[in-house]
């Protein structure tokens, strides 16, 4: 054979690869190996169902309160729609907006008015657990005990009214004699754990 020859078989040994009838077989490591068909792409994962924005979560338990059809509920339904929702205002708070909304003239709002209230709500817009209820509710019954000398379970109306309207979250005079409203007995006294129970759980 000649030199041209036998430089041209090296050449075709040394190259990365060489055909033959069945396609192209690749040189590695010193290795002739057949060629592997590309890998199939995977299907793409099927996209998990998105979440129903909180928002519109909001408008239908809204919209559950309305009575009329009309897209609005009455104030009256605003302290159920917002605990609905998940907020826990007390009872007081939420008849502090329902005055303001009164005082607008507002009898029946709608779900931008309601979703005002609940968004102002702060602190108040999360709902405890019934365990941390527990514990509040047996917490504040403890400290108004200490007022109890007697251990009746009844405090008079007096020493609770000078009590809410000046100790921790304050509610003016007006808020706190609504707030008793129908608890006091003939002799002015109220019973504090329901009371206590009644605001902490609103």
């Amino acid at each position: 054979m000649s030199k041209a020859g036998n430089q041209v078989k090296l050449a075709s040994i040394h190259s990365s690869s060489f055909s033959n009838d069945h396609g192209i077989y690749p040189l590695e490591r010193n290795r002739l190996l057949p060629s592997m068909p590309p890998p199939s792409s995977a299907p793409a994962p099927n996209p998990k169902p998105s979440k129903k924005p909180h928002i519109l979560e909001l408008h239908e338990i809204f919209l559950m309160h309305d009575h009329r059809g009309d897209n609005k509920i009455s104030i009256i339904d605003l302290g159920d729609c917002l605990r609905v929702m998940g907020a826990n205002p007390s009872e007081a708070v939420v008849r502090k907006h329902m005055r303001q909304l009164e005082a607008g003239c507002l009898h029946r709002i709608s779900f931008d008015e309601c979703l005002a209230v609940y968004s102002s709500l702060g602190k108040h817009a999360s709902r405890p657990s019934t365990r941390r209820q527990e514990i509040e509710t047996e917490q504040f019954i403890s400290g108004l005990r200490l007022l109890d000398a007697e251990n009746t379970g009844f405090l008079s109306a007096k020493q609770l009214i000078h009590i809410l309207t000046r100790c921790g979250e304050c509610l003016s005079q007006i808020e706190a004699d609504e707030l008793l409203q129908g608890r006091i007995n003939e002799k002015g006294m109220v019973n504090y754990k329901d009371l206590v129970q009644f605001i902490v759980t609103g």
